[in-house]
């Protein structure tokens, strides 16, 4: 299978990861609801080593807040992917919906921080709920 790629708005940044992803989660925590301007976001969780900054390198900026970081195009203000040091140390979190090139094996998988969600979001039955 072909790697996954992605860039941000104005196509400055780019990046790319092979298809061996740890997870696909619905986020629902206050931090990535203001940081993505969202009620929720959905992330795809790569292990560090997979990942692959192919182009933009000086046109990423980066906000740190704790042992994580969020990293976006100066250009265009894309985030085009995070680092979470609390609950994903080892890995690189990209939006899923920067991936140009996304398949049904990058379904999300479970809702995280339902706590915090929005009161207007609901969540099906179906769909598995981790916190």
């Amino acid at each position: 299978m072909e790697n996954y790629a992605g860039r941000c708005h104005c196509g400055s940044v780019s990046w790319s990861f092979a298809p061996s992803v740890q997870a696909v989660l619905k986020c629902h925590c206050n931090n990535c609801r203001k940081l993505q301007g969202s009620d929720y976001s959905t992330w795809v969780v790569v292990p560090s080593d997979q990942f692959s900054l192919t182009s933009g390198h000086e046109q990423v900026s980066r906000y740190t807040t704790g042992v994580s970081s969020r990293s976006f195009c100066s250009q265009c203000g894309t985030t085009v992917f995070l680092n979470n040091g609390k609950h994903f140390p080892e890995a690189t979190i990209v939006p899923l919906g920067l991936i140009e090139n996304f398949d049904d094996a990058l379904a999300p998988q479970a809702h995280v921080y339902s706590s915090d969600k929005a009161g207007w979001v609901v969540i099906p039955e179906s769909e598995a709920i981790l916190s």
